[in-house]
């Protein structure tokens, strides 16, 4: 697609003897050769290739087998073509100089699915680690969480020298690892997680692979990272990592611990609380960690280093060893230890039916969580183009909990416990019968079991009972779960682009939940009450078996592909069963073109079944002056969607892309709220009909007398449902969100380098009682100064107003300065956050019969000092 507010620089590239070069790589670098884009050339030796900056710079073409060349190039007007006609490249005749030759690698190549950086030809010695060096690479972006991509796409998997230590939470080895060993980064497109299902399976997948020099494997290296803040605020922060790699044995090692707010257990989240993987290799695929109560309330406004009041501490050992039997050892354990604080006051309006009255409440939330975790990976490669892998996982948390709250200036302390115990066993056996063909079986078999002890002090039963004894609450659950699965899948690929999957299985899952409340007097004296309407005991076993046909083809532009699931779902609610035959079909169809755009358009059908927490009919105390009941069984809930989804142009010039999704449900989970001014019951119910829809839009565009890229976002989501409030009848009621936004990034070359951008959200809701509005803005402007190549200083400036309510305003301006040492292999920096010492910030919601002011503390002013140092 030609973008007119580009430079476009074309020709051909021959040999010479005058034969057309195809897949050279064509690189544009600066004056101080820092790669600034690439194309490869075609078949017939032609290239295009597209910049967004102007100036003076250098051409350099590569090709295999060819002297290099490099070509000077200069353009300052907007939409400059520059016709280069024929570029000859000279063949290179082998020169023997006595034992030293000088060779300068390509910078990028291409091999059929992989694409492949020259680390070397990206970096200028500045990069403290992994992540800051694939901020350089084109086309890979590092969004705010550690999360990369490439183009459109979210990297699953980073891998070093083949081999994946981490998973699915990388952010712990690009963050941390240093960039000086790196040989090459590959982009493995098309990714398989079991390489025999390499060309065979579907797969979209995106993975990196880290290629290491080869003075770097086998030794020793890492990083250590020291912070304090000064002897008043008395935060730290300390970090080493150690790393050693060798193509049989890699080793990772991470101690970690800091009190600065900083959540640094995102590398590790994947396995504490895993998300199942819908593959082929995985049977069960909505299976979370039980939960029943949650007796700790986290920030949900900003990242974590605003509000959480923290002290950490993480001990974890990634290990792989290949022996040369084919046989593979991989080994995860890790221990964390983290305490955390959540301070927050809160205003409550209610007002329906003639009830109305106003509620404040204090509330510190404290806990402590000990996470154990072990992982264990056994697999083996055999001869007759077959594997196995075997899986065991065990977990162990112990959380405590000691929370005050004032509920209208009345005291409510809550001391709670609760511990989790898992264990999880696979196994899988793929054989690849030919190039095209493979059998994948795999078995899978999960416990866990968690209970659950707290205690209230509040005098919550005391008006439930009318009885002024009553004035502490104890609660105990008992939650266990046995889930075990089976699965035969048969995979073809009939051309190039055609793929069929063929699956059989079964899966059998049986919770068991048993809850106890007892009441009691301020001396500790059991107050005696009718408690059948606050015990369970509730058996739930769910049988599906099930059978499933994938179908795909692509064709140079088109795709498309269809999915059937059958499902014979068995249910026995404490011996009430039902049995249902249920098909749940999808479709999708795509199209692909570089000038007129891509679009995908999907729908489907399918039924979803209600958990053990939707079947227990007497009442839970969860805490917070909140009970909850159901009145539902056994369901399997049926749900429609459609989406449609449309991009064209190139993400870092002019970029459109624009989707819409609607999703309906016949028969959905609600809740009828009996609500009093001192504790509400809250009773989840079985309603119908219930619709969601949601666009996003984003227009990015170029602007060259700017020399900036501005883009527009914008979003609309809609949701319509239906709820009871003291079992009056339903209530129905249409929420609307609309964000309205842009967001503007310089691209200049100079020492400083902005962004900045803002939004504005507007929120309404209409129900059969009333309706409401309110606003919510926010914005943030960066500044990045770019001193000299060691010297970096960056400005952080955010700013939030939220609702229509007179409440104030919130800034944040936090300032950081990084000097880098390449002679030491060291940086030192000096950090203030929100330097504006914003205290507190608020946040205003609305329901259909209610109002709420959320005032929330944050952490103080401080200045951080620290020092870096790689090994």
């Amino acid at each position: 697609m030609k973008v007119s507010s580009q430079t476009e620089i074309k020709g051909l590239i021959l040999s010479e003897n005058k034969q057309n070069i195809s897949r050279a790589n064509v690189v544009l670098t600066d004056s101080q050769d820092n790669i600034i884009t690439f194309v490869f050339s075609n078949k017939d030796g032609s290239f295009l290739l597209n910049t967004d900056k102007f100036g003076n710079f250098t051409l350099k073409v590569f090709a295999m087998g060819y002297v290099n060349k490099s070509i000077p190039v200069s353009f300052i007007r907007k939409g400059t073509i520059i016709d280069l006609k024929t570029v000859e490249l000279e063949t290179d005749k082998v020169r023997e100089i006595k034992e030293v030759v000088i060779t300068r690698k390509t910078p990028v190549k291409i091999k059929k699915d992989t694409i492949e950086y020259n680390a070397q030809s990206f970096s200028n010695g500045t990069e403290q680690n992994v992540e800051e060096l694939l901020k350089k690479l084109p086309g890979i972006t590092i969004q705010s969480d550690g999360k990369i991509k490439f183009g459109n796409k979210e990297v699953e998997r980073v891998m070093i020298e083949n081999d994946d230590l981490f998973e699915r939470g990388y952010q712990t080895l690009t963050q941390n690892m240093p960039s000086k060993p790196l040989d090459k980064v590959q982009v493995l497109k098309n990714y398989s997680k079991n390489k025999l299902l390499k060309n065979i399976e579907d797969s979209e997948s995106i993975a990196l692979n880290l290629t290491l020099k080869e003075d770097a494997k086998g030794k020793w290296f890492g990083n250590i990272l020291l912070a304090s803040t000064s002897y008043k605020e008395d935060m730290h922060q300390g970090k080493l990592n150690l790393m050693n790699f060798t193509k049989r044995k890699k080793v990772y090692i991470l101690l970690n611990a800091n009190n600065l707010g900083l959540n640094e257990m995102k590398g590790v989240e994947y396995l504490i609380n895993p998300s199942s993987e819908n593959d082929v290799e995985n049977v069960g695929t909505n299976i979370n960690t039980l939960s029943t109560v949650n007796l700790h309330q986290k920030n949900f406004l900003f990242d974590d280093m605003r509000t959480n009041f923290n002290n950490d501490k993480l001990v974890s050992l990634n290990y792989i060893y290949n022996f040369k039997t084919d046989w593979k050892l991989k080994f995860v354990t890790i221990f964390n230890e983290i305490e955390n604080g959540n301070y927050i006051n809160s205003y409550y309006k209610f007002n329906f039916n003639g009830l109305d009255f106003i509620n404040t409440e204090d509330k510190i939330w404290k806990q402590n969580n000990k996470n154990i975790v072990g992982k264990l990976e056994l697999s083996k490669d055999f001869k007759n183009n077959s594997n196995l892998q075997f899986y065991n996982k065990f977990s162990y948390l112990n959380e405590n909990n000691n929370n005050i709250f004032l509920f209208n200036e009345q005291l409510n302390n809550q001391i709670g416990k609760n511990k989790l115990f898992a264990n999880e066993n696979r196994l899988t056996y793929t054989k690849k019968i030919d190039s095209s063909k493979a059998l994948v079986a795999v078995v899978r078999y999960i416990f866990q079991n968690r209970p659950y002890d707290f205690t209230d002090e509040n005098d919550v039963f005391s008006n439930i009972l009318n009885n002024p004894e009553a004035q502490k609450v104890n609660q105990t659950i008992d939650s266990k779960m046995n889930f075990g699965g089976l699965k035969f899948s048969y995979l073809k690929k009939y051309a190039e682009e055609n793929n069929l999957e063929l699956q059989l299985g079964n899966e059998f899952r049986k919770d068991y939940l048993n809850s106890n409340l007892k009441v009691f007097n301020s001396a500790n004296e059991v107050v005696s009450f009718n408690q059948s309407g606050f015990i369970n005991n509730t058996d739930y076993l769910q049988n599906t078996v099930f059978g499933q046909i994938k179908y795909g083809k692509k064709t140079k532009k088109w795709n498309y592909g269809f999915t059937v699931l059958n499902q014979i779902i068995h249910s026995d609610l404490n011996q009430n069963k039902q049995d249902g035959f249920y098909i749940s079909p999808s479709a999708s169809i795509g199209y692909q073109n570089r000038k007129t755009g891509n679009f995908n358009l999907n729908a489907g059908r399918k039924f979803s079944t209600i958990s053990i927490n939707d079947v227990y009919t007497n009442y839970i105390y969860q805490g917070n002056r909140n009970l909850r009941q159901n009145n539902t069984s056994f369901a399997a809930l049926p749900d429609y969607n459609f989406g449609f989804s449309y991009n064209v142009g190139e993400q870092m010039s002019q970029y459109l892309n624009f989707n819409i999704n609607f999703f309906r449900s016949e028969d959905y989970l609600s809740n009828n709220m009996i609500v009093n001014p001192n504790y509400t019951f809250n009773q989840t119910i079985l309603v119908k009909n219930n619709s969601n829809l949601s666009s996003n839009l984003e227009l990015r565009k170029y602007l060259k007398f700017l020399k900036s890229r501005l883009s527009i976002l914008g979003s609309y989501m809609l949701s319509d449902y239906e709820n009871s409030v003291n079992n009056q009848q339903l209530i129905k009621t249409k929420f609307t969100n609309w964000k309205a936004g842009f967001e503007m990034k310089s691209g200049w070359t100079k020492f400083i380098n902005y962004e900045f951008g803002y939004e504005w959200a507007f929120n309404a809701i209409s129900s059969d009682v009333n309706s409401n509005d309110y606003m919510d803005q926010k914005g943030f402007a960066n500044l990045y100064f770019t001193i000299n190549p060691q010297l970096r200083i960056e400005s952080f400036l955010e700013y939030y107003k939220f609702g229509n309510t007179d409440q104030k305003t919130t800034q944040f301006w936090d300032i950081k300065a990084n000097y880098t040492s390449k002679k030491y292999n060291m940086s030192v920096f000096v950090q203030g956050n929100n330097l504006l010492n914003s205290n507190s910030i608020q946040r205003y919601s609305i329901s259909n019969i209610s109002e709420s002011l959320y005032t929330q503390r944050l952490i103080p002013r401080h200045i951080v000092f620290g020092i870096n140092k790689n090994f």
